[in-house]
């Protein structure tokens, strides 16, 4: 999931829209689940951490949640956000550096989930 910075946290439509996953989170439906997030502030200092921060809370669903973290160098190339992709949007677009970040981050969230899908699957033909 992805929200512009608000004052260093989640804008308040998506604010709106997390806090209607109750019923979603009651029925157990989004525990499990992989989740990963992305940001942006009009500078580097503009509260983009703490945005990702509150963005995942997605521990109260229960659902896991997969930062990129140091693990690549395209990581630090555009940044150094271990939280998640970020961009100040004052430099304009999101650069090639800003980029291959997010495609990372994609890529591992896909991996992580592969992983924990095909471990359920194994739960399920043992049981």
């Amino acid at each position: 999931m992805g929200s512009p910075t608000r004052f260093g946290n989640i804008s308040a439509q998506l604010k709106q829209f997390l806090d209607v996953t109750g019923p979603l989170w009651f029925a157990g439906e989004l525990a499990n689940k992989v989740a990963t997030g992305f940001t942006s502030a009009s500078n580097r200092h503009g509260g983009n951490e703490s945005t990702l921060l509150a963005l995942y809370n997605f521990h109260h669903w229960g659902a896991i949640v997969v930062a990129p973290g140091y693990t690549d160098q395209a990581i630090a190339q555009a940044g150094g956000n271990p939280y998640g992709t970020s961009h100040a949007s004052a430099d304009g677009p999101p650069g090639s550096a800003v980029l291959a970040a997010a495609r990372y981050q994609g890529r591992r969230l896909a991996a992580i989930a592969g992983l924990i899908a095909g471990g359920e699957r194994g739960q399920r033909l043992a049981a």
